[in-house]
């Protein structure tokens, strides 16, 4: 009877091992291996592989789900990168074709009228002195005329003030361009001067943003805050205009074809910081820009540059060099560019 017993026993046993082994199997390795398959397609490219259920337990179901999920944010974030490399493309193609209609249209045309001006002076020298003058004083204006629209086509490119005076007073010279909204400018912190990357980051932010308020916002009244920090520089530009709804995610804007914010997103985040927006319909936009500092030697008490013989306060310093056993500081991109090409002509 014992003997009995134990059999079966050690048939319940078995049989109940088989169950869940083969509970396992169905429930749990089954599945995963499928979910393995699966995996292996969206390597060859096979994006809707996950939506395919693959059974199992509830866990994997969800891993699954999860896994579908992030799918389709990569296949979203290829599709923003695509559309917007495609249009920074375009934009690329069709400044050169701005620039090349400029030179051909204005400064190449207008040269050629300078040389065909002093050719006409020249044969009128002998036989004709005052038309001569005449024509060369023509000649001249011709010139600066020339010289005014490259100063105009290359400040578009690349603000002079920028490099030479910095992120304020190239703000200042961007906003007094502005007739029809009324801009506030104001500064907090001690003004210092940032990497060329950086003052070019935040003045392309701003500049955006203005050009939006005057394209889009029907604003009257702009106000640009730019705050100074150890730890940073924040910039926030805000207006009173009607203002919009924008998307969850700021890289959506390039799906409806609005790129301008993007670029700044991707410009300042190629730089460690971020932005952000924040507007509603009739209530105005906010836009701040985050950048942290650099881990820029700054020196402790007022010193001298080299180059300019402008004084530098204490931790206003735009870079620094240590050269020959000795470090100097800058007060501007210009002057350690100069410094870099020939020291020995400053330190004499």
């Amino acid at each position: 009877m014992m003997h009995a017993t134990f059999f079966e026993l050690c048939c319940v046993g078995g049989a109940l091992l088989f169950a869940s082994n083969f509970w396992f199997f169905l429930r749990v390795l089954r599945p995963i291996q499928q979910l393995s398959r699966q995996a292996e397609q969206l390597t060859q490219g096979d994006f809707d592989c996950f939506e395919k259920p693959c059974g199992g337990i509830k866990e994997i179901g969800q891993l699954r789900h999860a896994m579908a999920g992030m799918v389709k944010h990569i296949q979203h974030a290829q599709e923003q990168s695509r559309a917007y490399a495609e249009k920074l493309a375009d934009g690329q193609e069709i400044e050169r074709k701005r620039i090349a209609h400029e030179l051909h249209d204005d400064t190449v045309q207008s040269t050629v009228a300078i040389t065909h001006s002093i050719d006409l002076a020249k044969g009128w020298i002998k036989s004709d002195a005052d038309h001569a003058i005449e024509m060369l004083h023509l000649a001249r204006q011709q010139a600066l005329e020339v010289v005014t629209n490259l100063r105009n086509l290359i400040a578009g490119l690349r603000p002079p003030a920028l490099e030479e005076l910095g992120l304020i007073p190239a703000l200042e010279m961007e906003i007094e361009r502005i007739s029809d909204t009324k801009v506030n400018l104001k500064v907090k912190g001690i003004q210092r001067r940032l990497s060329e990357s950086r003052e070019l980051a935040l003045f392309r932010a701003t500049q955006e943003s203005l050009k939006n308020v005057c394209r889009h916002s029907r604003a009257s009244l702009v106000t640009i805050m730019v705050e100074y920090s150890p730890d940073g520089i924040t910039l926030r530009v805000g207006d009173n205009g009607i203002g919009f709804n924008p998307p969850p995610v700021l890289g959506d804007l390039v799906l409806s074809n609005h790129y301008g914010l993007v670029g700044i997103q991707e410009r300042i985040s190629s730089l460690d910081g971020w932005i952000k927006v924040e507007s509603e319909v009739n209530q105005g936009t906010n836009l701040t820009v985050y950048l942290p500092s650099e881990n820029v030697q700054q020196p402790g008490q007022r010193v001298i540059d080299p180059v300019c013989h402008a004084k530098i306060e204490p931790q206003e310093a735009y870079d620094s060099l240590f050269y020959e056993g000795e470090t100097y500081y800058f007060c501007c991109p210009v002057c350690q560019g100069s410094f870099q090409k020939s020291p020995h002509s400053y330190l004499n």
